[in-house]
């Protein structure tokens, strides 16, 4: 094997995950797992209903429409919280926001 590009021995070997590699946010019985800890970190900061959403809709992939039933708004609603929490997350990311 010493003989493969090791871009060749990428697309053959694992790696093991274990519980502790990831934090899992939890809504309507699916999970999100993150790895990584920044992300994460920001993600505990938010309200269960902003963890719901984002897990809905990226998750689930839930549209809009679908994730207003369930949590009982209005389409338009959702789109303006997700692109709230969206820029958020967005702007603790890229350290604009403290």
């Amino acid at each position: 094997m010493h003989y493969l590009p090791p871009s060749d021995l990428d697309g053959i070997c694992t790696t093991d995950q274990y519980p502790s590699d990831y934090i899992a946010f939890s809504a309507d019985g699916y999970t999100l797992q993150i790895s990584n800890e920044q992300l994460a970190n920001i993600m505990e900061k938010l309200s269960q209903s902003e963890q719901r959403l984002l897990i809905l809709r990226y998750v689930l992939e839930l549209n809009d429409r679908e994730i207003g039933r369930m949590m009982r708004c209005s389409r338009s609603a959702i789109q303006r919280r997700r692109t709230s929490v969206l820029r958020n997350l967005r702007k603790q990311l890229t350290g604009e926001l403290l």
